[in-house]
C-alpha cells in the first residue's frame, strides 16, 4: 500500500516523463499543433498536457502560440 508522502513523487515522475515526451517530440517536429501533440500522446489527459505546455511556455523551454481557437507550440531552435 502507497503511503500518503509517496503519492506526490509519482505525480511528479508522471510530469517529468510527460515534460520530456513534450520536448523529445517538439525536438523532432519544432512546431507542433496542441491537437496533434494530444494525439501523439495517448496516455495522457488534455488538461495533463496542457498543463505541461503551460509550465514549459512559462519557463522559456518552448514557445505557445495561439490562432484563433488553436495553440501551436514551437521549439527555441525555430526562428520565429
Amino acid at each position: 500500500m502507497m503511503s500518503a508522502l509517496e503519492a506526490p513523487l509519482a505525480v511528479h515522475r508522471t510530469a517529468d516523463a510527460l515534460t520530456a515526451q513534450i520536448l523529445e517530440q517538439l525536438n523532432e517536429e519544432a512546431v507542433i499543433g496542441l491537437n496533434a501533440l494530444i494525439q501523439m500522446l495517448p496516455d495522457y489527459s488534455w488538461n495533463q498536457i496542457f498543463a505541461a505546455v503551460d509550465r514549459l511556455a512559462r519557463t522559456g523551454q518552448l514557445v505557445l502560440r495561439r490562432h484563433g481557437y488553436d495553440y501551436t507550440l514551437f521549439s527555441m531552435a525555430y526562428p520565429t
